[in-house]
């Protein structure tokens, strides 16, 4: 398959500066996580050092910038021999001849179960019938709920479908110091892609369709963004710019509002900094079908690796039983494996129950544009929460704009 231009461009021009590493052990790259995942990050490879005395590497992670950073390494044959990869780009690299199968490193590692993996993580990592990942964990988008400001409300429930969304987020919408302006909203929602998809899904549209063309100025994809928008339009949902923090969690953590779609890095956050707010989370509510959005990363190796058996025992390992035991356990992500999440008691817990049975209907976000690209696709939807743009306009308009940011060819 032809490398994409727009792709390679940035990295056929710097290939002359990058010089390559220092090959005498096996690489390992992620990104730069919080102190809390970091550190248990670094405790599940030490553990893997101890049990596997013979493999040895370096750990490498990447600062700031990870995908630009990742996609130059890998264009210019400089690439760690094992990265994550995230999911909602994961086609893009798939479809390039920068990756190594593991197949046939799964047939022959006894006791590997491909079947204990939850099926869409590993559908994430497939491409043309071979496997060029293993899903390390994942997160779904879920609703948290401030349950104070429920009862006050109130409310003794939480919306199941988009029309309770819609009235719990009306009534939740109050003035209460009666100064006449709004001071906590319903709830917050933000003008991010990702997080407009749970409910395109939910109405039975996507990104794009199966053969990878542009899907977001489809009927499907245009009523579920109306929808989204509308909460906001309303009056009856804000966004983080308005209400002056940063990201949605703050806002729900100070608050501001009783809602908040969020995935369980949202849990750790309101632990450090919000202690004291009861907060419970429940199913997205649900649209024409039930849906969520779930983000997931796989461990990945480099196709110039040169040191594949080890990158494979280390990849083995950290999607192993043992590996992802470690590292799910404190609740930071959840286990892709139905097997760790039964022994850690995930099914049966109180809140990371919700997160692994939303497991049953959710989806992966993947796009097989550049990020440029995308970005456009996000400006165009920023452009709707900001200059108030139609939702059917703004769709319509960048479709036609961004498909030569395509990087896959099929």
């Amino acid at each position: 398959m032809k490398y994409c231009f727009h792709f390679f461009l940035c990295l056929s021009l710097l290939l002359t500066a990058c010089q390559p590493p220092n090959s005498d052990l096996m690489r390992l790259s992620t990104w730069v996580s919080s102190p809390s995942e970091t550190a248990l990050f670094e405790e599940t490879i030490d553990d893997f050092r101890q049990t596997h005395p013979s493999v040895d590497f370096k750990f490498e992670p990447i600062p700031g910038n990870y995908g630009e950073k990742l996609q130059l390494m890998l264009g210019t044959h400089t690439a760690p021999d094992v990265f994550f990869l995230k999911g909602y780009l994961a086609k893009s690299y798939m479809s390039f001849n920068v990756l190594e199968p593991m197949d046939d490193y799964m047939a022959n590692s006894p006791n590997f179960d491909k079947e204990d993996f939850l099926p869409f993580s590993l559908e994430a990592f497939q491409w043309e019938g071979k496997q060029y990942g293993l899903p390390k964990d994942f997160n779904p988008y879920v609703l948290f709920y401030n349950k104070k400001l429920f009862k006050e409300a109130g409310l003794d429930t939480v919306p199941s479908n988009w029309e309770e969304l819609e009235a719990f987020s009306r009534k939740l919408t109050k003035d209460t110091d009666g100064d006449g302006e709004i001071d906590q909203h319903g709830i917050i929602i933000e003008p991010v892609m990702e997080m407009v998809m749970p409910f395109v899904f939910q109405n039975g549209g996507a990104f794009q369709d199966e053969d990878g063309k542009l899907a977001i100025a489809e009927p499907e994809f245009i009523e579920a963004l109306e929808y989204y928008h509308g909460l906001y339009k309303k009056g009856i949902a804000t966004i983080p710019t308005d209400v002056g923090v940063g990201w949605n969690g703050d806002a729900f953590g100070r608050e501001k509002v009783a809602m908040a779609i969020s995935g369980g890095w949202l849990m750790p956050f309101m632990k450090d900094n919000y202690p004291d707010v009861d907060y419970g989370i429940a199913y997205l509510p649900k649209g024409k079908e039930r849906a969520t959005v779930a983000f997931t990363t796989s461990y990945s190796i480099a196709k110039d690796s040169k040191y594949k058996e080890d990158s494979w025992e280390l990849v083995n390992y950290m999607v192993g039983q043992e590996g992802m035991g470690k590292w799910t356990s404190k609740g930071l992500a959840m286990p892709t494996r139905r097997s760790v999440a039964e022994k850690n008691g995930f099914y049966d817990h109180p809140i990371y129950s919700v997160y692994m049975k939303s497991a049953e209907f959710a989806k992966p976000f993947q796009v097989e544009y550049s990020e440029r690209g995308f970005e456009e696709v996000v400006v165009a939807l920023q452009a709707i929460f900001y200059k108030n743009e139609s939702p059917e306009e703004a769709m319509k308009k960048i479709s036609k704009r961004i498909e030569k940011y395509r990087l896959v060819s099929r």
